[in-house]
């Protein structure tokens, strides 16, 4: 009975011993090597993906919300010319962001002044 087990297992490992072609071989763990590498990258775009999505939804929508709100308070107009000439004369200036500038500018000059600091502007 051991003879008949030791047949078996020697024709299980003769087999086992069979050299393979040295290019079948290596494109055969290629193939596995590179599908493994395409289902990684696959995997990370999509990752990627996800995490883009969600970050646009937590942070861009409400910054975005936020950037038209303070767009509409900055053109809001200080003084209602009406429909005229007139109007689109001073609509440059006639808005609470050219005031907020305005009042910069002369902050800024008041500093210099002051500080008796002149700077090429």
């Amino acid at each position: 009975m051991t003879n008949n087990q030791d047949q078996i297992l020697q024709t299980v490992f003769a087999e086992a011993r069979q050299d393979l072609d040295g290019t079948v071989f290596t494109d055969r763990i290629m193939s596995k090597t590179r599908r493994l590498l395409y289902l990684l990258a696959t995997g990370v775009i999509a990752i990627a993906v996800l995490l883009l999505t969600g970050a646009w939804l937590v942070f861009g929508v409400p910054l975005l919300e936020f950037a038209i709100l303070v767009s509409n308070v900055m053109t809001t107009t200080l003084i209602d010319l009406g429909e005229g000439w007139l109007a689109l004369l001073f609509m440059p200036v006639n808005n609470i962001a050219s005031l907020l500038v305005l009042t910069a500018r002369v902050i800024h000059l008041g500093w210099k002044k002051l500080n008796g600091v002149s700077f090429t502007s």
